[in-house]
């Protein structure tokens, strides 16, 4: 494959950078094209404005998407930026190699994102998405390190959920322009680990990108499923989930399936929300939910989940659409009203 890692961190001898060169040492020890761009040391200038281009459409006004959709007609970016496009162009995967600042990329990452990924020849025209430069085909990755910990950008976390804060590199840029994201590869707080441990991060993106090629990517929805820029085709599911018999070893013993499962439903795109209760609930409950065509289809995933022959989730269990809340309401009511 041919690969570009494009790394955005002023410190060559950071953790970060450390990353990056790993990742860049071991894709050509694979065998892979790898084109590295170190927007620090190449100085890379990320504010956007007319040097982007050699020509000028409207020289009074300065509308970006036009000046791009002129300048991808009549071949006429800078310099500086038609090299980057073809190194962008030409690769197969992307890599984003980043430490986390304020919740996204750092500046100068944006500003290489603001200037080459250019409407015209990345994406634009009415084709986004499915369609555009990465036409579902080519892949894209971020290689990240963390200040705070795994637990705070998790579902019980004083951050947003690790998911949110990197929608917008996700969807918002890979996604976005056709490429299929890969799920993220996150050193959490490097500065706050022994050597050993940094080692293990180390070791562990080694064996990642070892693979890489046959890792299947994170399924978001195409525009396709969109019709006329308007609602999701596909509709909305809350399965409420109940307990048929007992916990036992058997049971306890399939929690690492079950929950490999649940991950491999929300990669697929079909499950967006999970909601347990507590194992040790009683009455316990479980809310799932899904995205998909009809109700059977859903039941149909519920059914693969290695527990589910210890839950109940029947037709009457699944709620649907604008009918959601009611139910969901009612159903907690009644949970409330059991409890001493």
């Amino acid at each position: 494959m041919k690969i570009l890692i494009v790394h955005a961190h002023h410190e060559p001898k950071s953790f970060s950078s450390a990353l990056a060169r790993h990742a860049e040492q071991t894709l050509k020890a694979e065998g892979h094209s790898v084109e590295f761009a170190d927007l620090y040391a190449e100085r890379f200038n990320p504010v956007s404005d007319r040097r982007n281009f050699q020509t000028a459409k409207d020289p009074n006004y300065l509308k970006q998407e036009a000046e791009e959709d002129y300048a991808s007609e009549t071949d006429s970016f800078a310099p500086e930026i038609e090299s980057e496009l073809k190194r962008l162009e030409a690769c197969d995967l992307l890599i984003f190699s980043f430490p986390l600042w304020w919740f996204g990329m750092p500046a100068i990452l944006k500003g290489w994102v603001d200037r080459v990924f250019v409407s015209g020849r990345i994406y634009g025209g009415g084709r986004i998405y499915e369609t555009r430069l990465g036409n579902s085909q080519k892949r894209a990755m971020v290689i990240m390190t963390t200040g705070n910990g795994s637990v705070t950008y998790g579902d019980k976390g004083v951050n947003p959920p690790l998911a949110t804060v990197l929608a917008p590199v996700q969807q918002g840029v890979f996604w976005f322009c056709g490429f299929l994201p890969l799920s993220p590869f996150v050193a959490w707080t490097p500065a706050h680990i022994t050597p050993e441990e940094r080692d293990k991060y180390l070791d562990s993106l080694t064996e990642r990108l070892k693979n890489i090629g046959a890792e299947p990517p994170q399924v978001l929805p195409p525009l396709s499923d969109f019709p006329n820029w308007g609602e999701d085709e596909k509709k909305r599911f809350m399965v409420m989930l109940t307990r048929s018999k007992p916990v036992d070893e058997k049971f306890k013993s399939l929690i690492p399936l079950e929950t490999e499962r649940l991950a491999e439903l929300q990669r697929l795109g079909f499950l967006l929300a999970v909601h347990l209760g507590l194992p040790q609930a009683e009455p316990w409950r479980g809310f799932l939910y899904f995205r998909e065509t009809d109700a059977a289809a859903v039941l149909k995933h519920v059914e693969t989940l290695p527990l589910a022959e210890w839950l109940e989730f029947p037709d009457t269990n699944v709620f649907w659409g604008h009918d959601l809340t009611p139910p969901i309401e009612e159903a907690i009511r009644k949970l409330c009203n059991q409890l001493p």
